[in-house]
């Protein structure tokens, strides 16, 4: 990127172009499209894309193995805003706020000059003018970063060494609930721009479709039946859980039956109750006391 292009900047009206592309789409649609990729969140993509199109920045909350960065890349990837559709950033505490912006590199500028292609390093608040910025786990920035990205939102400029370029983005973020560690409180500023959209663990019965959706998709071209049951075991034991203050990752739940199933498989025999509760402890958290307290719930789901 030439820093004199950069600088040249026009103002792009992203919450504009959203509301064309969804017209164009259609929102049954839009949903549809999603639907095949994430299952049983209609209600928070509606209240994503609300956010979007009025220029509001949207982040998902909700447990780890919820589908929230599938959720918000499918969502920029159905828009098609620009090509690629989204940038993505892996937001984590040492994330400073250069590494959003962006940085002049001197020494190429003291050999070919200020314009050369390679004198700006481009940082990802630049680099998602036009279109979708995906930013996993917002609230692991810290808050020189957080600054960084207020401003952003605010001025729809960034700074760099004095010099000042447009951007404008849409932006989705993903956060994880305060009590998980290396997690930052987003400060009141930053927050007060955000909206923010629980996504929840499904009910029971979209549950257990998801389950035996992502473990088949898991399993590939290999031809086993997967046995509803288990997962519908699945899913009473991830409520169960939850109540008992123990949310679960549908991620891990849906690797834990597709484990079952491959292990069932290597022994030639159909799988079991027996196969899931194992290959479940081996799914779970690394914590001792935690599994041991969620393999008892699991335990009170069968008998249940």
């Amino acid at each position: 990127m030439r820093l004199s292009e950069l600088l040249q900047r026009r103002q792009i009206d992203v919450a504009g172009a959203i509301r064309t592309r969804i017209r164009q789409i259609g929102v049954d649609e839009v949903k549809l499209k999603i639907g095949r990729v994430l299952k049983g969140l209609d209600d928070v993509v509606l209240d994503v894309l609300s956010g979007l199109m009025i220029g509001r920045p949207v982040v998902l909350v909700g447990t780890v193995g919820l589908g929230k960065t599938t959720l918000a890349e499918t969502i920029a990837e159905v828009l098609a805003l620009n090509d690629p559709p989204y940038v993505e950033v892996a937001c984590h505490s040492h994330l400073t706020a250069v590494d959003l912006t962006g940085d002049i590199d001197i020494a190429v500028v003291l050999q070919a000059g200020f314009d050369h292609p390679l004198s700006y390093i481009p940082g990802p608040l630049v680099m998602a003018h036009g279109s979708v910025l995906v930013m996993d786990e917002i609230n692991r920035l810290n808050p020189y970063a957080q600054a960084a990205l207020l401003q952003a939102i605010q001025e729809h400029y960034v700074y760099v060494r004095g010099y000042r370029i447009r951007t404008d983005f849409a932006l989705i973020g993903t956060a994880n609930p305060g009590e998980y560690e290396g997690v930052y409180e987003l400060s009141e500023a930053l927050a007060d721009r955000l909206k923010f959209v629980e996504v929840k663990v499904p009910d029971r019965e979209v549950l257990r479709s998801i389950l035996l959706w992502k473990a088949r998709e898991t399993l590939g071209d290999l031809e086993v039946e997967i046995p509803s049951r288990l997962a519908d075991l699945l899913a009473k034991f991830a409520h169960e859980a939850e109540k008992a203050g123990y949310p679960q990752s549908i991620r891990s739940l849906s690797y834990a039956l597709a484990d079952a199933v491959t292990n069932a498989w290597f022994q030639r025999r159909d799988v079991g109750i027996t196969d899931l509760k194992k290959a479940l402890a081996l799914n779970l958290t690394n914590d001792p006391e935690t599994r041991s307290a969620l393999l008892n719930i699991f335990e009170k789901s069968l008998n249940e």
